[in-house]
């Protein structure tokens, strides 16, 4: 709030409109605004990198950031409210010492491309942030994918344009925004099976270059390359200069494939398939997988159907994986070690069978993508399907 009543005499109390809180406030005629594109962090959050606005006013010595990214994870239920897709972000300021500090610290790197703007450009989208930075204004609903930190920032700029911007157009429009975000979890396979387990058939469709600049070195790129159309006809370079501000010295993650949800869930397609034999030779029957598997898979599925039901997050609500990933085998796990302990027939195995033949079936058919690791894992919970099934037929004749 201190960094706003700086800059106090250039934003009007009561706003009208951008251009009259512009033509009101003292121009400023040294102000120099830039786009911060921090790499990512080891942190969850900080995965897919980060975008913030820098303000330089030369003449009175202040240089602040403007930070669309800002949470309070201490608040009331907070895990909740961002499971539900109603977590409110803020926009914050802070001295930009303070930020080169911190991310000096966590060893990420930091790029800066200073924005070709006029100084009228420059004060209306001052005029904007600091409208933005009153407490009535601060807060905004977050949606990861078609409102973050990198979209507002995207935003305010051209709002304060005269014109319009011409992006560069470097990205494929066949790349899903799935496609990205592999790119970037590649160095961390479980990170990426996560998201593959709860985002749907949303991110495996057409998407406009626009909402792929939802991952801030996406709109790093699409920036550098890109041209102020402005209202006269007039046609300019969209960034005047680019600078490194911190290097990013943090050493890659370390990935082993013997770790990987793939390799693991290899070894449980094995370990399915080895049983399977070893019963039909015995001729007889082992729960003991079947109850840790779909024991695994009920509470997995307490979080899909939690997602798919109930969140306001792009994507969890196309999930085909809820067929599969859900409360229910639970249930059917506390069944099958009922029928197996008291000698009963499974009858609900055929019905398993069913569903899991059929869902598999619906991952060949379906416009969602599934990780590899997911078909392995879907293999396994067929291979002991079948076990469940033909012991159940076979049993009593």
């Amino acid at each position: 709030m201190l960094l706003m009543m700086a800059w106090l005499p250039i934003s009007a109390e009561k706003v009208l409109s951008v251009e009259d809180s512009v033509a009101a406030a003292p121009q400023l005629d040294s102000i120099e605004v830039s786009i911060l594109t921090c790499t990512p962090g080891k942190d969850m959050y900080a995965k897919f990198g980060h975008t913030a606005l820098r303000v330089r006013d030369y003449t009175a010595n202040r240089d602040v950031v403007f930070n669309y990214g800002c949470f309070d994870y201490n608040s009331n239920n907070f895990v909740l409210k961002f499971l539900l897709g109603k977590t409110d972000y803020l926009l914050d300021a802070e001295e930009f010492d303070f930020l080169k500090y911190r991310y000096g610290r966590l060893g990420n790197g930091v790029s800066e491309q200073v924005l070709n703007l006029s100084q009228t450009e420059a004060n209306r989208l001052l005029v904007l942030l600091l409208e933005n930075l009153r407490p009535e204004n601060q807060e905004y609903r977050y949606n990861w994918l078609y409102d973050n930190c990198t979209e507002r920032a995207r935003d305010m700029i051209e709002k304060a344009v005269e014109g319009r911007i011409e992006y560069a157009g470097l990205l494929d429009e066949d790349v899903t925004v799935r496609d990205m975000l592999h790119k970037c979890l590649k160095e961390s396979p479980w990170v990426s099976f996560g998201i593959d387990v709860i985002l749907g058939e949303e991110i495996d469709r057409k998407v406009d270059r626009r909402v792929m600049m939802f991952l801030p070195d996406v709109f790093r790129m699409e920036a550098d390359g890109a041209y102020i159309v402005r209202n006269d006809g007039g046609r300019s370079e969209y960034i005047a200069n680019r600078d490194t501000v911190l290097e990013d010295v943090n050493a890659p993650d370390k990935t082993y494939f013997f770790l990987s949800p793939l390799f693991l869930f290899s070894l449980l397609l094995l370990c399915a398939v080895l049983l399977f034999i070893q019963e039909l030779r015995r001729k007889k029957y082992t729960a003991w997988l079947d109850v840790v598997m779909h024991t695994f898979q009920g509470v997995a599925g307490l979080l899909v159907a939690f997602l798919f039901f109930l969140s306001e997050h792009p994507a969890v609500d196309s999930n085909w994986l809820v067929v599969m990933f859900n409360p229910i085998p639970l249930f059917y796990a506390a069944w099958l070690l009922y029928c197996y302990k008291k000698g009963r027939k499974n009858l609900l195995s055929y019905v398993n069978l069913a569903v899991t033949a059929g869902f598999m079936i619906t991952m060949v058919l379906c416009l969602q993508s599934f990780n590899p690791a997911m078909w392995v894992l879907m293999s396994s919970f067929l291979v002991r399907a079948l076990s469940q099934a033909h012991f159940t037929y076979h049993k009593g004749r």
